[in-house]
């Protein structure tokens, strides 16, 4: 009983007591030797050290929530000199495409990377969760959500020093001290076009030596083989769905990515991981039949909804919930460290967990 009354004065506010920031919660001295751990280089006798560590702040499905965007946007900028991006992986807006975009109105955020979620794209105002009805958004007002946003002068993407076709909310960025590849894909008008030109952009990084990380917004349409963690939500799983019929929407990724991603990798190229949004619960897992895919589904950002199992209390640590992502590609490790939210509804812990992608053995689950 100690126990559990010291974690509930941990996790609770005091009343009359103001509510805490974000780097109250997690200071240099308790993030800083975190990020440097995941981030060591190895050491080869007579080659000296390896290339740097790349980590990338993921976060997903803030759904309008401004203050959470502000608290991530702090986090980020106190600790830039460890993390080199954050990637937001889709679903801005609260609920359809004409609402507020959070982008628009922290101008601190604008370089955060964005993704396309499908409430991005829920244009007509249908019935609230009828899936079967597709997404009516065009790629070219997504682009214009996501992608530009209110000031067309300066439009967001143009700070992300991303690579990206004219109007397309697909595109790639190369951290070339670290020879890694992050491909971002728009899964809610993922057709020909852009699967060939996914298919090009990853024998381009084959052919450059990169490592890929791969990001959209939904689980695939296989499924997912769930790892069991914290980091996996414990009474839920996601398992394959069939193509609907035409004219409706599939809220799973299409599996032609992921067959490219098997063919890269079939012909010597490097794969580390997918990250992924949409459920708005943590999911780690291989895809299904794809055992060397390794993806990694980032809980909800934004505020407490009915669609969340935790509890997640303004004002305390547990408001937060994102993930640092750190792709090591001198130890082949992929880790990924929880800020914020490190309880599920059972008390599992969700604080680390690291990954070899080329052995494809586990390392650390806790």
């Amino acid at each position: 009983m100690k126990r559990l009354a010291a974690f509930l004065s941990f996790l609770l506010p005091l009343p009359g007591v103001a509510q805490t920031g974000i780097l109250d919660f997690n200071t240099a001295s308790e993030v800083v030797p975190l990020l440097e751990a995941a981030r060591s280089p190895s050491v080869v006798w007579g080659k000296g050290k390896s290339a740097p560590s790349l980590t990338l702040l993921q976060c997903s499905d803030l759904h309008g929530s401004t203050e959470n965007l502000e608290r991530i946007t702090q986090f980020r900028d106190a600790y830039r000199p460890w993390i080199e991006d954050a990637i937001h992986l889709g679903d801005a807006v609260n609920c359809y495409w004409d609402d507020v975009n959070p982008w628009d109105e922290v101008p601190s955020a604008r370089g955060i990377l964005n993704v396309v979620g499908n409430h991005d794209c829920w244009k007509g105002h249908l019935v609230w969760a009828q899936t079967n009805w597709p997404y009516d958004a065009t790629e070219a007002e997504a682009h214009s959500l996501v992608m530009v946003g209110k000031d067309r002068k300066h439009p967001f993407f143009e700070e992300w020093g991303v690579v990206k076709p004219e109007g397309a909310c697909y595109y790639y960025k190369d951290y070339a001290e670290q020879g890694i590849r992050l491909i971002v894909l728009d899964c809610m008008h993922y057709g020909a076009v852009q699967h060939e030109w996914f298919v090009k952009t990853l024998d381009d990084a084959r052919a450059n030596g990169l490592t890929v990380v791969a990001a959209q917004h939904y689980p695939p349409q296989s499924g997912l083989d769930k790892i069991e963690s914290g980091f996996s939500d414990a009474d839920e799983d996601i398992p394959a769905v069939s193509k609907p019929a035409p004219g409706t929407q599939m809220e799973r990724m299409d599996d032609d990515a992921f067959a490219a991603v098997d063919a890269f990798l079939d012909a010597g190229g490097v794969f580390a991981c997918w990250l992924g949004g949409h459920t708005h619960l943590d999911f780690i897992g291989h895809v299904w039949g794809r055992p060397r895919q390794l993806m990694i589904i980032a809980d909800k950002a934004g505020a407490k909804d009915d669609y969340m199992q935790e509890a997640r209390p303004r004002g305390t640590r547990f408001q937060d919930s994102f993930n640092l992502v750190t792709v090591n590609t001198g130890r082949t490790m992929v880790t990924v460290q929880r800020i914020g939210c490190t309880r599920d509804q059972y008390m599992r812990s969700k604080t680390l967990f690291a990954y070899n992608y080329c052995t494809g053995k586990i390392l650390v689950n806790e």
